[in-house]
């Protein structure tokens, strides 16, 4: 497939990272700040073209003729509006996708369609960041959650730690814990490798362990790898930007929550969309507002300024101060492998990461329905609709131990006519089903991808 991504920053460097991985794409880049570029043709294998990203003349340069899809993530939403709209009228290039955060924009939804701006997939970065952290509040105890299947089905990460039920024995041991409940662990990783998930491996203090379950059993699996936190129930945010204000909507109808803002306009506008938040203004590393607030007595601390040093600082200020847990919104690489390394960043959101897990399943090959970028983008969840019959199939009609899977990719679940099955050895794939699939490379999509094709 031949792919147009717009804009070089890091969602349009994480697409290319991700999409490039497979032979078979041909990606192409344009940004209007060389050092983008150059970074990016010092890792990968892309054309890149230096540029405005929304002139007929650049678009041209790049091949947009003969590309089969557009990904306008520039910072201009109007600059994204206008390429896609220049993709459709005069290059008729077949698939639009584009970043918009404007909300005076997305209000107006007529605004994307073939008579308009012939946009195919918006993708709302604010929306899909406050959503993901949604999840990891309604469920104490996980460092992220990821949905599936309309939240049927749930991936969930978590540390494991000493002196809880599993830790320090076999993953088969979990089933003795847990007779009544469906769960599969997909992956482990220890030291920021991944480690093979056998019934003989054992799991130890520190392991990152994903699992899959379904949504009400969530809370039961954490209980064997970390003391299981408690309901959040005392909130600070800081930052009273669009996700600050959103979560807080969310949360103040049963949580204590107080926003911290340095915009003192900002403040009096949020102000007046919150019925039962206290808003205020002042500096979130300003350690005497903070212990006057009561940060020793804070369920969770969210950092979610614009700033990423500053939600790294904030999030160790506060946890040093004796807040719970602290979550903190981070964008650029080296501050968020800076904030997993510090013992008091409980949780690190890259709303990069998360956009492109959403762009991502609109281009996968197949019917993908969902994609989750996991580990900095080096391991991948998909879940993928079974088509064919089983002389037109791979998979339909095999068990899953017959399936010559990719190294490092493992069956999570399938979901059968509402139902959540675990991926057994001996189950057997049916046309119609979805299935959760895990792959600790993403290099090996393509060849996941072929695999469940559906044959002529």
């Amino acid at each position: 497939m031949k792919i147009l991504i717009l804009g070089a920053g890091q969602v349009g460097s994480t697409l290319a990272k991700h999409l490039g991985s497979d032979d078979e794409n041909d990606i192409t880049i344009i940004d209007k700040d060389e050092s983008n570029l150059l970074s990016l043709q010092r890792h990968l294998d892309v054309k890149t073209v230096l540029g405005h990203a929304s002139y007929p003349n650049i678009l041209e340069e790049a091949g947009i003729q003969s590309m089969d899809m557009v990904i306008a993530v520039t910072r201009s939403d109007e600059g994204n509006m206008l390429a896609c709209q220049m993709a459709h009228t005069l290059y008729q290039v077949e698939k639009k996708v584009a970043r918009i955060r404007t909300a005076e924009y997305l209000h107006r939804k007529e605004l994307f369609s073939p008579d308009a701006i012939p946009i195919d997939f918006v993708i709302t970065p604010e929306s899909l960041v406050t959503n993901y952290i949604k999840r990891v509040i309604e469920e104490p105890g996980a460092e992220q959650v990821f949905e599936f299947e309309n939240g049927l089905v749930q991936l969930v990460e978590t540390r494991a730690y000493a002196n809880t039920p599993i830790v320090g024995h076999p993953i088969k041991d979990l089933h003795q814990h847990l007779t009544k409940t469906r769960m599969r662990i997909v992956s482990l990783y220890r030291n920021g490798r991944a480690i093979p998930a056998y019934g003989d491996t054992v799991i130890k203090d520190g392991d990152r362990v994903y699992f899959v379950t379904k949504k009400e059993s969530v809370s039961k699996v954490l209980k064997e790898f970390r003391r299981l936190d408690k309901a959040y129930k005392n909130i600070i945010i800081a930052g009273g930007g669009h996700i600050g204000l959103d979560l807080a909507k969310f949360l103040e109808g049963k949580h204590k929550v107080r926003i911290i803002e340095l915009n003192k306009n900002r403040v009096s506008e949020i102000a007046d969309q919150l019925d039962n938040t206290l808003v205020l203004h002042g500096n979130a590393s300003d350690e005497e507002l903070l212990l006057e607030e009561g940060i020793e007595n804070t369920d969770l601390f969210l950092a979610l300024t614009d700033s990423d040093e500053i939600n790294v600082i904030v999030s160790i200020l506060a946890k040093r101060l004796g807040a719970h847990k602290t979550i903190a919104l981070v964008k650029r690489n080296v501050y968020e492998d800076l904030a997993e390394q510090s013992e008091d960043v409980d949780m690190v959101v890259s709303p990069d990461q998360i956009t492109a897990s959403g762009i991502l399943a609109h281009i996968r090959k197949g019917d993908t329905m969902m994609v989750h970028s996991l580990r900095q983008g080096k391991a991948e969840a998909i879940e993928i609709i079974v088509h064919g019959d089983q002389d037109h199939s791979n998979v339909v009609g095999r068990m899953i131990e017959e399936i010559k899977l990719p190294d490092g990719v493992v069956v999570g679940s399938i979901v059968r006519n509402e139902e959540v099955i675990m991926g057994s050895r001996r189950f057997v794939i049916q046309e119609g089903d979805h299935v959760l699939l895990v792959l600790t490379d993403v290099s090996k999509i393509h060849a996941v991808e072929v695999l469940f094709a559906e044959n002529e």
